[in-house]
């Protein structure tokens, strides 16, 4: 784990875009169960499916299967004869009949919790089973009434092409190429011919190779950069929204984007005004309402109206990250002790860590005696280790170094994945880039090597490993360039 604040833009060539709302459609019969379609918000990679609606049926949630398996990137097939469906994605296959209780996942008969039924004329599948037998997962916030699926793709590499291959390591997009950047929001960037384009999670081209770079799509707009060499933001379908004329233009995030003129900072909004005038010597994302900012040297909070939040007291500042902001303290020597702040600026963890790094998965590690343990929010110790060298938390997993070995412990702080590899990087999405020797591979949760990993477009550093020294300053976001 790197204790240099993460740059602004989320990385070259990670792309988002909204996926296309599908209209449910049956498939022309009658009913033979009904029930009210609930008032749930359904979100799949990170957007809103305005076409999706779920139905409560004895107790399980039932999605319609067309609009479904379109926003999963899945096939539909119907075969009248036998009422049975076919569901396809890349080299894996679904297949059952109304009503039945058990399915063919790969050809192998599997018993399945419920099974899919006939409801306003479509047929209705439990989306918990489906949505996981395709390798994404779901989950139900009860608060917000919002049903959260998000699709699992991975970049792979075979033959020096790259493609894409589920949580499973079975083929989805083939490997096709030159570069393949990971899926956010519906949409991956990819790399034919020295060009960058974005392509849907069925392997559509959306937008056609033809930019010199390409970002992440944040809030519905893409920073890229023409042939020509301008730099615009453009909109899902490829279209130019707004043409900024700062020296640097950066990433949207909760509805504003980071711009530079000289020395100075500010935000414009999805329209291209300046909403807040630029005026800050460092400045970054916003995440939870507030964006960490540099004032006279020092760094606090302000929120998104420019106002400060925070007052600008800090040696360093870092991005809210589950409800918490990392900070540094001044220090007599320069090198200040870290601890956490809460949206009201209050030390919810005061600064007395020699090392502190960011919430992830409501931990965070810290340090002061050498070795890394992990606090909650409220600052409390739930797990030591006798690790110098740690991670953060990501799909319940946490890298750690040991006799120059990166393995994972979990949450107990027992060791889950043994030490065998060169390097790792987090896990994201099931499954995480590991290398040995020359050789990177994707392994999933239990240490099981499914797939070749892709060649990252950027050469990085050595992933998720701490270094034993105090972390860097916050960093400058990074430019619009390579």
């Amino acid at each position: 784990m790197t204790n240099t604040r993460p740059s602004v833009r989320k990385g070259l060539l990670i792309a988002a875009a909204a996926l296309v709302a599908v209209q449910i459609a049956s498939f022309g019969h009658a009913s033979a169960a009904s029930a009210a379609a609930s008032s749930t918000i359904i979100n799949v990679g990170g957007l809103v499916q305005t076409g999706l609606t779920t139905a409560t049926i004895k107790g399980v949630t039932y999605l319609s299967v067309k609009p479904f398996a379109a926003a999963l990137g899945v096939t539909v097939k119907w075969e009248q004869a036998t009422k049975t469906t076919t569901l396809t994605q890349g080299t894996r296959t679904v297949k059952f009949d109304v009503d039945a209780k058990k399915a063919l996942v790969n050809g192998k008969s599997v018993a399945l919790p419920s099974a899919a039924i006939w409801n306003d004329g479509a047929v209705w599948v439990p989306a918990r089973y489906i949505a996981e037998t395709f390798g994404a997962t779901i989950g139900l916030d009860k608060a917000t009434s919002t049903l959260t699926i998000t699709p699992r793709l991975h970049p792979f590499e075979s033959d020096d092409k790259q493609g894409y291959v589920n949580v499973f390591g079975e083929i989805v997009i083939a490997a096709q190429y030159d570069e393949a950047n990971a899926f956010s929001e519906g949409l991956a960037i990819v790399n034919k011919d020295g060009k960058y384009g974005y392509i849907d999670i069925n392997g559509k081209a959306v937008i056609a190779p033809q930019f010199d770079e390409a970002y992440d799509f944040s809030d519905g707009l893409a920073l890229v950069v023409k042939a020509d060499g301008t730099s615009a933001y453009i909109d899902a379908k490829g279209k130019t929204i707004l043409t900024p004329f700062y020296d640097e233009s950066f990433d949207f995030s909760e509805g504003l984007a980071l711009v530079r003129i000289g020395d100075l900072f500010g935000y414009i909004d999805h329209k291209g005004k300046e909403v807040i005038k630029l005026q800050f010597e460092d400045a970054f994302y916003f995440n939870n309402g507030l964006a960490a900012v540099q004032i006279d040297g020092k760094y606090g909070y302000i929120d998104k109206t420019g106002k400060i939040a925070i007052p600008a007291i800090y040696q360093h500042a870092f991005d809210f990250s589950n409800g918490l902001g990392l900070v540094q303290a001044e220090g007599a020597d320069g090198e200040g002790a870290f601890g956490y702040v809460n949206a009201q600026g209050v030390l919810a963890v005061p600064a007395k860590n020699a090392q502190g790094f960011s919430f992830s998965e409501g931990l965070a590690a810290v340090s002061n005696d050498g070795v890394f343990s992990y606090v909650n929010s409220k600052g409390e110790t739930v797990l030591s280790t006798k690790y110098e060298d740690v991670g953060d938390f990501h799909d319940g997993l946490a890298s750690f170094e040991e006799g120059g070995k990166y393995g994972f412990i979990n949450r107990s702080g027992e060791v889950a994945i043994k030490p065998t590899f060169d390097s790792v990087e987090a896990f994201n999405k099931g499954l995480a880039r590991v290398v040995v020797g020359t050789e990177a591979k994707l392994i999933n949760v239990k240490g099981k090597v499914v797939a070749k990993a892709a060649s990252p477009a950027v050469e990085v550093a050595a992933p998720t490993p701490a270094p034993a020294t105090t972390p860097a300053p916050a960093a400058t976001p990074a430019p619009a360039t390579k």
